[in-house]
């Protein structure tokens, strides 16, 4: 089986921070935020193996870039595969479902900063 490097933008890593500081701080709850932090940071880890296995996002540009979504708790990761490189670039992470224009924009701007 291949093995892929997974690869997350500094502003994916912020965002997600700014999600664990929020539950941390604002909502009191400190296990849990660790365990979102853990569990986020495993599903990224986890795309080093078969990273195709979820879904294709069905919106152009973006289908036939092949961005693909992961769901972790409540939060949506968007990432492309490189077979060539063999890389996984992660490149937007939002909480819920995010519109198709929200999409596209992290798309284009390649760090998933659209907030």
């Amino acid at each position: 089986m291949r093995s892929y490097e997974v690869r997350v933008t500094s502003s994916v890593m912020a965002q997600i921070w700014d999600a664990v500081r929020y539950v941390r701080d604002e909502l009191c709850m400190p296990q849990a935020a660790a365990r979102l932090l853990d569990e986020i940071e495993e599903a990224a880890r986890g795309l080093s193996s078969m990273p195709n296995r979820f879904h294709a996002v069905g919106v152009e540009p973006l289908l036939s870039s092949g961005v693909r979504r992961m769901n972790v708790r409540g939060y949506s990761l968007f990432y492309r595969v490189d077979e060539t490189s063999l890389t996984v670039d992660v490149f937007a992470a939002f909480y819920g479902t995010p519109s198709d224009a929200r999409i596209r924009r992290a798309f284009q701007s390649g760090t998933g900063s659209e907030q």
